[in-house]
């Protein structure tokens, strides 16, 4: 039985016994000291005849001291003046007779009762040991009853903040706002000091948010550690200060959740209770990560099925108007219908050319190679076609980047760059691309015309500003966008590793 000696009815309680104990066996002084299922002491609970003084420094674990011998033992003892107890004699001119009671429930040590009687009174007897027993059981009755209304009164409570939750946590679409969420709510429910969630991609974790939200670079490392231990061996992990749980369901591995405690680390039993809180929102990340994966294989097979009929429809079909737009001008026309036909034949190789200019800016991506290499590459390509000069700046260990933040980052920086080779007739573009053990920054800045970016940012013709943004921001990362007509656009990403 785990006592919690705060609950307002086990004080109450130990009161009114000690006060019948003391009046029916003819007590002077005494007190009932309940075991702290915590700090795995005896404290006193209620008393009588004792100085408060001595109360505040009384504190004895299981075999120290009379009380912890007795509850240890299991044992009821009746000791006077004199005599002599564990190798000292006993002797106190306020105490002639004792009763020590150990408070039992089966195999569960509850606390023991003390009764006094001063020098003057008869010794206690036998009989009134016999007597008091029958207080201590009884005492342990109602101590059951009362631990049983708390725990049950607490598992009501857990349930509904579980249920909450879950609740919640189903209202995310987005994986990022939906681990935020979740790390935040564990906080909140386990009263944690500070913790971390990270995804697992590929096979390695990846700290995704952490609370509070700098930590230094040594102790990510350190969760990152932890968060690896916890998923081989696919079972929460603990040490002094903190709890590490994986994000686990059935095979597949998600993640990891990172609380760290300032003073005792939680129950087995409120362990068990997260596990099993953790499963359920585990079983809701996978349906999203589920949801998201096929509407992204929808949507590349949709662009796939788009610049297809492009390429194969409309680029032939145009080119084939080229074609007799050349016959026609070899008949003997007047120089007005020419004139009419050159422009025509004109206006048709400007949509043939943006055309293929929109196939290679919508097939999915296929980074092959290094990830650097791939973005030279892309930009060689835009640079001859397209005529814009671009000043590319690439450091730091390209292998640190999971695969999946390279796709969504070489994705966010090609909409970024085609955004400026159709609205900024940019003639420069400068790009960043730094790579450090903590997270990557990036800065993409042009020369172009600009535009007022706070009057836009929120219309929904800035869907393409917009799908960046969330992109980053699935990734933990941090988004922001400066642009003023006639001066240019800068765009600045980091997003942490």
């Amino acid at each position: 039985m785990s006592l919690n000696l705060d609950y307002r009815e086990v004080r109450a309680l130990s009161s009114q016994v000690l006060a019948m104990i003391l009046n029916i066996m003819d007590g002077d002084s005494g007190s009932v000291m309940l075991l702290d299922s915590l700090e795995k002491v005896l404290k006193i609970s209620s008393y009588r005849g004792i100085s408060p003084e001595i109360v505040e420094q009384v504190k004895e674990s299981l075999g120290e001291g009379i009380a912890g011998y007795a509850l240890k033992k299991r044992t009821s003892l009746i000791l006077n003046s004199g005599d002599t107890f564990l190798g000292r004699t006993l002797v106190r001119n306020d105490i002639g007779s004792s009763i020590v009671l150990p408070i039992l429930d089966g195999e569960n040590r509850i606390g023991v009762i003390n009764i006094n009687r001063s020098p003057g009174k008869e010794a206690f007897s036998i009989e009134d040991l016999e007597t008091a027993n029958l207080f201590s059981r009884y005492f342990s009755v109602l101590m059951k009853g009362i631990t049983a209304f708390h725990n049950n009164l607490q598992t009501t409570k857990v349930a509904r903040a579980h249920y909450r939750i879950i609740r919640n946590a189903f209202k995310y679409r987005n994986m990022n706002c939906m681990m935020r969420y979740l790390l935040q709510a564990l906080l909140k429910l386990t009263k944690a000091s500070s913790g971390a969630i990270g995804t697992y991609e590929g096979d390695a974790v990846r700290i995704t948010h952490t609370i509070p939200e700098k930590l230094s670079l040594d102790l990510r490392k350190e969760i990152v550690g932890l968060f690896n231990v916890a998923i081989e061996d696919g079972k929460e992990l603990f040490n002094n200060t903190s709890v590490i749980l994986p994000l686990l369901y059935k095979d597949e591995t998600f993640g990891a959740i990172y609380l760290s405690f300032n003073g005792n680390l939680p129950e087995s039993r409120e362990i068990k209770r997260l596990k099993f809180l953790l499963r359920d929102a585990t079983l809701i990340i996978k349906n999203l990560s589920d949801y998201l994966s096929l509407k992204e294989s929808v949507m590349k097979e949709e662009r796939t099925r788009i610049t297809n009929i492009l390429h194969d429809r409309i680029c032939q079909g145009v080119t084939e108007g080229i074609l007799k737009i050349h016959y026609i001008k070899k008949l003997k026309l007047s120089k007005s219908i020419l004139d009419e036909i050159d422009e025509l034949e004109d206006l048709l190789r400007n949509v043939l050319n943006d055309i293929r200019c929109i196939i290679y800016e919508e097939r999915p991506l296929k980074l092959e190679g290094g990830f650097f290499d791939s973005l030279k590459r892309y930009i060689e390509g835009i640079e001859k076609g397209f005529g814009i000069r671009f000043n590319i700046t690439l450091s730091g260990n390209e292998r640190l980047i999971p695969k999946k933040i390279k796709d969504i980052v070489f994705s966010v920086i090609r909409e970024a760059i085609v955004n400026i080779r159709r609205h900024s007739k940019a003639d420069n573009v400068y790009i960043e691309f730094k790579v450090e053990e903590m997270g990557i920054s990036i800065i993409v800045e042009d020369d172009g015309v600009g535009f007022d970016y706070e009057a836009i940012k929120d219309k929904t013709n800035s869907f393409g500003i917009k799908m960046m943004e969330d992109r980053i921001q699935s990734l933990g990362g941090a988004f922001k966008m400066e642009s003023v007509p006639s001066k240019g656009t800068r765009l600045e990403v980091y997003v942490p590793l």
